[in-house]
């Protein structure tokens, strides 16, 4: 049976469109798509039918308070993929990776080439959050490495850490949709081997020992999972790597990973987002 989903296309100025996620990331949302003016959330329908989206409206009214749902579509798993097939691009991460649709790939040339067809998972290189994070682990994915992803969404992450020389990688998220396409992105990159996928949620899993974690999740995830990142890359003095958190909240990241042990290395921030690398705090 085709899954069915609800577009609720809202009014509200572009300014305020990275404002808006500190009210969405409350939200049980599929992806976000921004258009001029205007932000188009898509929900499963049967999240949609139990949430108020008038709720949701008047809370980005305090951001902007000319916010408003213009209207509602139900749409199908078709009608997205297609949507996407039509207009997605390439997106140059730095001048070794790029990361690119299947129906670009042949004109795309690049020392590192991610093949992502999205569907309706974050990871697309769009996103600034995804780019931060890609170019982190540029630097720091080092050959025959073990990685992490924690909410993998479409693969991406993972299978850049194999491109750029892990061994292998546990990735996982708590989302069916991405476990289904990052499958497909994972076998379209010919990394299956060394990417081991499941379901699961960051509340409840136990964090295997690694070398370093990739996390491209919403601050209210991020805190809660500090201690079990720390524990996980304490003996290898692994790196910990943090986006998808807006640079209103940095303090509050920095200051829950100091009591957690841990202790910033880097910084980088794009638009209104930042993503982070720390390290266990005897990291010299």
């Amino acid at each position: 049976m085709i899954k069915q989903y609800i577009n609720a296309k809202i009014s509200i100025h572009e300014e305020y469109f990275d404002l808006s996620m500190s009210v969405f990331q409350d939200y049980d949302f599929c992806g976000i798509e921004e258009g001029n003016d205007e932000l188009i959330i898509t929900f499963e329908e049967s999240v949609f039918n139990n949430l108020s989206i008038d709720s949701i409206v008047n809370e980005l009214k305090n951001f902007d308070p000319s916010a408003s749902l213009i209207s509602t579509e139900k749409i199908s798993d078709k009608n997205w993929n297609e949507e996407w097939e039509n207009n997605i691009q390439p997106v140059v991460i730095s001048d070794r990776i790029v990361i690119s649709p299947t129906h670009k790939a042949e004109q795309t040339e690049s020392e590192i080439k991610i093949i992502i067809d999205p569907k309706m998972s974050f990871g697309t290189g769009h996103h600034t959050t995804t780019r931060l994070m890609c170019r982190l682990m540029e630097d720091l994915v080092k050959k025959d490495s073990y990685w992490i992803d924690a909410g993998t969404g479409t693969g991406v992450l993972a299978i850049l850490a194999v491109k750029l020389g892990a061994a292998k990688v546990y990735a996982f998220d708590n989302d069916e949709w991405s476990i289904d396409n990052s499958k497909e992105n994972i076998i379209k990159n010919n990394v299956y081997e060394s990417i081991r996928l499941e379901l699961a949620n960051i509340d409840s899993i136990e964090i295997e020992k690694c070398d370093g974690i990739s996390a491209n999740i919403f601050l209210n995830l991020a805190l809660p999972s500090l201690k079990k990142f720390k524990n996980a890359v304490r003996d290898s003095d692994g790196d910990i790597l943090i986006s998808g958190i807006m640079i209103y909240d940095d303090k509050i990241l920095i200051t829950e990973a100091e009591k957690q042990g841990l202790k910033l290395i880097k910084k980088v921030t794009e638009d209104e987002w930042a993503a982070f690398h720390f390290r266990c705090g005897n990291e010299k």
